[in-house]
C-alpha cells in the first residue's frame, strides 16, 4: 500500500484533516500502519459498520473528545444511523457514565424533544426479589454494590433497576449490541471487570465470540492497545469453555 492510498483509506472515515496530511508527510510508512489498522477495525469483522461507529462514538464522548465523536457520528450518519437507534445508543450509558453522557451525546447528534405517546398507564416496579433475581441473571451474582442499594438506598435501587433493564433490552437496537457497546467503551476505559460482565452478557443474548473480539478490538482506535491488552484476559476468561 502507498502513502496515497492510505490516505484515501483512512478519508473514507475520518474525511482528509490537517492532522491526516501532517501524518502522511512526515511518516508515510506509520500512516499506512494506521490505514491497515483502521480496515482491520472497521471494516472486517462479523460487526455491522455503523454499530462500530457507534462504539467509537461513545467512547470519544466519554472522553470529551467532541470532534472526534463528530467524525464518527458523521460516519453513523451516511450508514443510515436514525434519531431512535442514537436516542438508544445514549440511553445504554446513563446509568453507569451519568447523565452527561446523553446531554453531550444529544447534543452532539442534534436529538430534539418529540411528542410522547399517550399513555397514562403506571410504570409498576417488580418487587424487590424480583429485581434482585434480574441482576443474577444479568450479571451471575447479585453482587455488593447492588445489594447495599437494595438494602440502604431502596429509592435509588429501583432507579437504577429500571433505568438498567429498560435501557439493556431489545429495542430499536438488539440487546446484544448495546452490551456490546458497553464491553468496547469498558475495554477502552481498561476496566476489565466491567468488560467481563459485559461480555458475557453479550455471549447470553446472542452474540458470537468473533463478535465479542470485533467489538473489544474496535475499541484500540479510541483507547489504543493497552484497553484490548486488559480486555483480552476478559475474552479468554468469558469464552474458555465455549
Amino acid at each position: 500500500m502507498y502513502v496515497d492510498q492510505a490516505v484515501e483509506s483512512i478519508a473514507t472515515h475520518y474525511g482528509k484533516p490537517d492532522w491526516l496530511a501532517t501524518m502522511a508527510s512526515r511518516g508515510p510508512a506509520q500512516t499506512v500502519g494506521l490505514a491497515r489498522l483502521a480496515k482491520g477495525i472497521l471494516e472486517e469483522g462479523p460487526l455491522p459498520e455503523k454499530i462500530k461507529h457507534f462504539m467509537l462514538f461513545v467512547i470519544y464522548v466519554s472522553q470529551a473528545k467532541t470532534e472526534m465523536a463528530r467524525l464518527h457520528y458523521a460516519a453513523a450518519q451516511r450508514l443510515g444511523a436514525t434519531a431512535e437507534e442514537w436516542h438508544e445508543v445514549l440511553m445504554v450509558f446513563v446509568p453507569s457514565r451519568g447523565t452527561a453522557m446523553y446531554i453531550d451525546g444529544a447534543a452532539i447528534v442534534g436529538l430534539e424533544q418529540v411528542v410522547a405517546p399517550a399513555d397514562a398507564a403506571d410504570h409498576e416496579l417488580p418487587t424487590g426479589p424480583e429485581m434482585l433475581q434480574y441482576f443474577q441473571s444479568a450479571m451471575g451474582q447479585v453482587p455488593s454494590f447492588v445489594s447495599l442499594l437494595a438494602e440502604h438506598k431502596p429509592t435509588l435501587f429501583e432507579g437504577y433497576f429500571k433505568l438498567r433493564s429498560e435501557n439493556l433490552k431489545d429495542g430499536v437496537l438488539p440487546q446484544k449490541y448495546k452490551e456490546l457497546m458497553l464491553v468496547a467503551l469498558n475495554t477502552a476505559e481498561r476496566y476489565q471487570r466491567g468488560a467481563e460482565i459485559h461480555a458475557r452478557a453479550a455471549l447470553q443474548c446472542g452474540a458470537s465470540k468473533e463478535e465479542l473480539l470485533d467489538g473489544m478490538t474496535t475499541a484500540i482506535l479510541a483507547g489504543g492497545i493497552p484497553g484490548w491488552i486488559e480486555a483480552s484476559g476478559a475474552f479468554l476468561d468469558v469464552t474458555a469453555n465455549s
